[in-house]
C-alpha cells in the first residue's frame, strides 16, 4: 500500500501546484464593486443562526428605532401559508434596535421560506433547509475582512469580501448537503467596524445557511457579534465577560456544539459553560468545541505556542468528553493526531485576506498541514460511527482536496462530570461581580 499512497500524494501535490498557478476569486472584485454600495449601506442585513436544537432556527437583524419589523415563515415559496412569527426587539448601544425571531417545531430535511420587513419594505423571499439524518457542516476561520491591507481602503475590503464569498460559493456548490456553517473567530479585522460586519454577512449564501460564529481576538472588545447574531443558549454567567459576545451551545444532528471564548483563560468560567452544555444535552453522539485560539497549533514556536491555554482547556475537554475541537487564529491549517482521544482541527484563513502556509516541519502531535497559502475550508460529516473531515484549498472555479481524516469515539456514558462545589460557588460569586462591571460598558 505504500506505493499507492506515494502515487496519491504525488497526484495531490501536482493538482495543488496547478491550482496555485491559476488562483483567482470566482466571485471577482468587479462583481463586488457593483454590489459595494448596497452591501455597505445595508444596516438591516440578516443573519441565520442554528437555534437551540434541530427543531429551531434563529434570525436577527438591526433596524432603526421606531421602524416597523415583521417576519413571515412557511413551507411555500410564495409564502401563501406563511406564519407571522413574533419579533422580539431590544435597544442596543449602537442606537438601533435588534430584531430577533425564533422559528421552532421544524421538521428534518425540509425547505422553509421566509421574508422580513426591513428598511420600510419586505425583503425578497429566501429559503433555508433543515438537516436530515446526517449533519454536514462547513468549517471556516479568520475571514477577517479588512486584514489584507489598510482596512480603511475600499479595495482592501473588496478583495476580502470577494474571497469570503468565493469560499462560501465553492463550498456550497461542491457540497450542497451543507446545513450549518461554523466560523472560528475573527470574522472582522476591526471589532468596532459596522461596515466589516455588514460585508461579512453580505454573501447571498448566508441567507440560506445558518452560521455559528466565535469571538476572536479582533472582536471581543465591541458587541457587534452579539448584536448581529441571535445565538442560542448564551451563557451570561462568566466572571470575565467579553463585550463582543458570550459563550453559547446548541444541539444539531445529534451533535452538541459548545462555543467558547478563548480570550478568557479563567478556567472556572470555561468549566461552568462546559458543565451547563453537557448537562443540557448529555446524550448526543458527538461533542464538539469551537474556540478561536488553537491549543495544538502547527505554529508551535516559543512566541506563538499556546501552552498557557493548553493548561486551562485541555484537561477540561478530556473531563467533559469532547471529541473534536475547532479553532483558528494562526491562519495556518493543521489537523492533529488524537490527543487524549481528542482531535484538534486548526482552520486556515478562509477569505484570502492573510493566508499562511503550514511549516514544512510539523510538530510531533500534528497529523497534517497545508504548505501553501490558499484560502481553505473543511467539510465535516457527522455519522453514527465517525466524523469525516475533508479539507479543501480554494482555486479558480474549483476546490481541491488537500487533507482528509476521521474522528472516532463519541460514546458518552456514565455519570455526568461536575464542577467541584467550592469552585462552583466561587465562580458564581465572581460572575455576579463580572456582570455588574460589564453593565457599565454595554
Amino acid at each position: 500500500m505504500r506505493w499507492y499512497k506515494k502515487i496519491c500524494c504525488c497526484v495531490l501535490v501536482a493538482a495543488i501546484m496547478l491550482c496555485l498557478s491559476v488562483f483567482a476569486f470566482s466571485a471577482s472584485m468587479d462583481d463586488w464593486t457593483q454590489k459595494w454600495d448596497t452591501a455597505v449601506s445595508d444596516g438591516s442585513v440578516l443573519s441565520v443562526s442554528p437555534g437551540s436544537d434541530s427543531t429551531q432556527l434563529d434570525f436577527a437583524w438591526l433596524e432603526k428605532i421606531g421602524a416597523k419589523s415583521a417576519f413571515r415563515f412557511g413551507t411555500s415559496q410564495t409564502l401563501i401559508d406563511a406564519d407571522a412569527l413574533s419579533v422580539r426587539e431590544s435597544l442596543t448601544v449602537v442606537g438601533r434596535k435588534q430584531c430577533h425571531v425564533t422559528a421552532d417545531n421544524l421538521h428534518p430535511d425540509t425547505v422553509y421560506y421566509y421574508s422580513y420587513f426591513r428598511n420600510g419594505a419586505w425583503s425578497e423571499t429566501y429559503s433555508v433547509r433543515t438537516p436530515g439524518d446526517t449533519l454536514t457542516a462547513l468549517f471556516v476561520s479568520d475571514a477577517q475582512l479588512g486584514r489584507s491591507g489598510d482596512w480603511h481602503k475600499k479595495e482592501v475590503l473588496l478583495h476580502d469580501v470577494a474571497g469570503w464569498d468565493t469560499t462560501l460559493t465553492e463550498a456550497m456548490q461542491s457540497h450542497p448537503e451543507i446545513a450549518l456553517c461554523l466560523s472560528a473567530g475573527d470574522q472582522a479585522e476591526i471589532g468596532f467596524s459596522e461596515q466589516q460586519f455588514r460585508l461579512f454577512l453580505a454573501p447571498q449564501a448566508l441567507r440560506a445557511l445558518p452560521i455559528a460564529t466565535t469571538i476572536g481576538n479582533h472582536e471581543f472588545y465591541f458587541p457587534y457579534l452579539n448584536l448581529h447574531f441571535a445565538h442560542p443558549n448564551r451563557f451570561g454567567g462568566s466572571a470575565v465577560h467579553s463585550l463582543g459576545d458570550e459563550p453559547y451551545y446548541f444541539e444539531k444532528g445529534n451533535v452538541l456544539f459548545i462555543v467558547l471564548d478563548s480570550n478568557n483563560s479563567f478556567s472556572l468560567d470555561q468549566e461552568a459553560v462546559l458543565e451547563k452544555a453537557v448537562g443540557a444535552y448529555p446524550d448526543t453522539r458527538w461533542r464538539v468545541v469551537m474556540m478561536h485560539h488553537s491549543l495544538y497549533s502547527c505554529e508551535d514556536t516559543p512566541d506563538e505556542g499556546p501552552m498557557h491555554l493548553r493548561k486551562v482547556f485541555a484537561p477540561l475537554f478530556k473531563k467533559y468528553g469532547v471529541d473534536l475541537v475547532l479553532s483558528g487564529h494562526t491562519h495556518r491549517y493543521s489537523r492533529s493526531k488524537p490527543i487524549d482521544g481528542i482531535t484538534y482541527l486548526e482552520g486556515g484563513c478562509c477569505s484570502g485576506c492573510n493566508c499562511k502556509a503550514s511549516p514544512q516541519i510539523l510538530p510531533a502531535y500534528t497529523e497534517a498541514g497545508y504548505p501553501y497559502n490558499n484560502p481553505v475550508y473543511s467539510v465535516l460529516q457527522f455519522g453514527e460511527n465517525e466524523i469525516s473531515i475533508e479539507s479543501f484549498a480554494v482555486c479558480e472555479d474549483e476546490s481541491v482536496m488537500m487533507d482528509e481524516g476521521t474522528v472516532t469515539g463519541g460514546i458518552h456514558s456514565g455519570e455526568l462530570p461536575k464542577m467541584p462545589l467550592p469552585a462552583k460557588i466561587l465562580q458564581t460569586i465572581l460572575s455576579l461581580f463580572g456582570r455588574a462591571v460589564s453593565l457599565l460598558f454595554v
